[in-house]
């Protein structure tokens, strides 16, 4: 079923374009909506009989015995707000009429929801909808914790297909489809985000339809650095990340695993699926090289590798040019508004769609579910209908935002608070249904999504990762895994900082890497795309 439902959004994209820890469940981490109406509480001291008659007193009190329970996670800061069961309220008054469904939505603090997600499942307490955020679903399949939707996905699901299209790809593992991802762009482009006022300054034109070589963002940091002196720097390297300049050095695809478990280099080829050690590439050993040489003049900070800063923030002070960052569609603007200067993107990968892209946030259907087939209409309800999405993200229109600019490409809202966590409802994370029909922020273009979707559709099939679909499983190389990852933990700041002379010290690293027993990481990671390619 997964090949067929694959193929199908491939075939489909190409014409149209023609992302344990133990404890008790009411232990203070968790809320559970009151379902009694009255607003939401934090107060879970009711024991596990107590809340399961209460949602099956809550379920009988809409009148019809038919309507199905379906209990799903709601990631929280830690606050539910007062209007947080008014919301509620509003989606069953949708739900219930149209699919037979009465939502209970279950706040879970974001921070813990892993944990909890294991420990409900592991207690047998029916969830029905659960949240995985930046880790993949292997986890949860590895568990046993959450079920396939191969088939349940065809039947209720249309709207979920239509609107991932083959982003879709990020939710398999061992084969099988398991999470369901936001609708979004299906890729980015990255490059390096400079403040405008010191281009200008300098007289430095940008070229937008330009993809900018190392040279030559050397030769704007050289000009900007002799300009500014030396309490200036040019650059702000990602300390702690694996990917390498903000993935804006070369297009890879680490596969659903990570950069230590084996990556296809499509800067190489975008058919190949041989996986490759990134550290043991030139690729990265010219990285590597830049890094330490762009330290060596200056435009790298020499405390790089121990600020704690945002690069916004650092920005903001005025003491840098800029970043390396995703260069797609509205990112200039985002980052001009969180430095308070204008931003300008010079591009130097052109966008592409690596697999890896959609593993950030899925949605999964636990084994507790009282009806999984009902949890994934339920999910689908709120691709198909904008308005149930944006109001589990955003909350009642004239209660906690407002409309203030509509047009036919789009809608630009304002929340009703400046300090948006004291507003009834405040939902800090962007995991419902199509973001690109949402409502733009304040301060952004009306036409911010409809240049986004455009954006999206232009990027060619021949820019696709080949492995679109497949996920790493780690398991059978857990200890190796993990050492590889203390390893690359322990290089990497200095490597991305500059630090560390690599003609030096890379095959340092390399070698505490081989030690680690990578190969054999990478070894298991190609017998499983073999495998993968051979039956798909």
């Amino acid at each position: 079923m997964k090949r067929k439902v694959l193929a199908v959004l491939l075939a489909t994209s190409l014409l149209a374009a023609g992302l344990m820890g133990c404890s008790a469940k009411d232990n203070g981490d968790t809320q559970k909506a009151d379902t009694q109406g009255g607003g939401a509480t934090e107060d879970n001291a009711g024991d596990e009989a107590g809340d399961k008659e209460q949602d099956e007193e809550s379920q009988g009190d809409t009148g019809n015995d038919e309507l199905v329970e379906i209990v799903w996670q709601w990631p929280s800061t830690g606050n539910t707000g007062t209007g947080f069961q008014a919301v509620e309220d509003a989606l069953n008054a949708m739900m219930e009429k149209d699919i037979g469904v009465h939502v209970t939505l279950y706040p879970v603090t974001f921070s813990n929801m892993a944990n909890q997600t294991a420990m409900d499942v592991s207690a047998g307490e029916q969830v029905d909808l659960v949240l995985s955020v930046g880790t993949g679903v292997g986890s949860l399949v590895s568990n046993g914790f959450i079920e396939p939707l191969d088939d349940i996905i065809e039947e209720h699901g249309a709207a979920i297909l239509e609107k991932c299209d083959v982003g879709i790809a990020g939710g398999y593992y061992n084969g099988q489809l398991y999470g369901i991802p936001n609708a979004y762009i299906l890729g980015q482009s990255y490059g390096f985000m400079a403040r405008k006022d010191l281009l200008d300054k300098y007289n430095i034109e940008v070229d937008e339809n330009k993809l900018y070589t190392w040279d030559e963002y050397e030769e704007i940091f050289a000009t900007v650095k002799a300009g500014e002196g030396d309490g200036f720097f040019c650059m702000i390297p990602d300390a702690t990340s694996e990917a390498p300049l903000h993935r804006c050095a070369f297009e890879y695809d680490r596969l659903g695993g990570t950069i230590g478990s084996g990556v296809l280099m499509l800067n190489e080829s975008f058919e190949d699926l041989t996986v490759k050690n990134m550290f043991e590439t030139e690729a990265y050993a010219d990285y590597a090289k830049r890094m330490y040489d762009w330290a060596q003049k200056g435009y790298i900070s020499k405390d790089a590798s121990t600020n704690t800063e945002s690069p916004q923030v650092m920005i903001a002070g005025g003491n840098y040019l800029g970043m390396f960052y995703w260069t797609t569609p509205g990112a200039a603007e985002d980052v001009s508004v969180q430095t308070g200067t204008e931003m300008v993107s010079l591009h130097c990968i052109a966008p592409y769609t690596p697999t890896d892209e959609f593993n950030n946030i899925l949605w999964s259907v636990p084994i507790t579910s009282v009806n999984p087939a009902k949890a994934v209409e339920a999910l689908n309800y709120i691709y198909e209908h904008n308005e149930a999405a944006w109001l589990l993200q955003f909350g009642i229109e004239g209660e906690t935002y407002e409309i203030i600019e509509e047009a036919d490409e789009g809608k630009v809202f304002r929340y009703l608070s400046s300090d948006i966590t004291a507003l009834p409802y405040y939902q800090d994370y962007g995991v419902y249904g199509d973001r690109l029909a949402w409502p733009v922020a304040e301060g952004k273009a009306v036409d911010s999504n409809a240049r986004l979707r455009e954006f999206s559709e232009s990027i060619p099939e021949s820019r696709r990762s080949p492995a679109m679909g497949y996920c790493f499983n780690y398991e059978n190389v857990a200890t190796e895994y993990s050492a590889v990852a203390a390893v690359i933990a322990q290089y990497v700041p200095s490597i991305n900082c500059g630090v560390i002379d690599p003609d030096k010290n890379l095959q340092e690293f390399r070698d505490a890497l081989k030690a680690a027993g990578i190969d054999k990481v990478i070894e298991e990671n190609q017998r499983q795309m073999d495998e993968w390619a051979a039956n798909r």
